[in-house]
């Protein structure tokens, strides 16, 4: 019984996000982790996720409007960090998982059209709930000033100012297993 107590102390801390001068890594597991207990629903489930340094993916099951496995491709745009918005260029494929053959054709007619130009509104509507989520043709822009596990971080006060005010993000970038998020000092305003 320790030794499994012990094995997953070790896995834990092997999961861990990897502090740097310049910012931070985190592990694939570990952000797959947050994912799930951030998103998973009755109406979509994530399954899976591949940090590469280009082309990376998030398997995810959609439920609703359709029963369907997604693949979501994606790369990180350059960072804007003015509008604290975190922007990735991505698409979809995806295959329908109905029970039965017609419905599994019909889903396959219906992600055909996903994953063209009509699809974009029915991935607005899986994002909906998310309100820091904003989806446009082929770009996803997250909102951080939305995103409620970031906001304290964000007004976080330091010397009299909020961490935001001080600290950026400069780029964001993926390599096999890993998010690296680099940060610097903000400019200090021109007077």
């Amino acid at each position: 019984m320790s030794t499994s107590w012990a094995s997953r102390l070790q896995d834990s801390w092997q999961q861990r996000p990897i502090l740097h001068r310049d910012g931070v890594s985190l592990q694939e597991a570990w952000l797959l982790r947050k994912l799930q207990q951030t998103l998973n629903g009755d109406s979509l489930q994530i399954d899976g996720l591949s940090l590469l340094s280009r082309d990376s993916t998030l398997h995810l099951t959609a439920h609703q409007p359709l029963a369907a496995r997604l693949t979501l491709h994606f790369d990180f745009l350059p960072i804007d960090w003015n509008s604290r918005q975190i922007c990735l260029r991505y698409h979809v494929q995806g295959e329908a998982i109905a029970p039965s053959t017609t419905r599994r054709l019909l889903g396959g007619l219906l992600l055909g059209v996903l994953e063209g130009a009509f699809g974009h509104k029915a991935l607005q509507q899986l994002a909906k709930p998310l309100d820091w989520l904003t989806l446009e043709q082929d770009i996803a822009m997250i909102d951080l000033t939305r995103l409620p596990a970031l906001q304290q971080w964000l007004d976080y006060p330091l010397l009299g100012k909020p961490l935001a005010a001080r600290l950026t993000i400069k780029a964001i970038e993926t390599s096999p297993g890993l998010l690296r998020i680099r940060l610097g000092r903000s400019p200090a305003p021109a007077d």
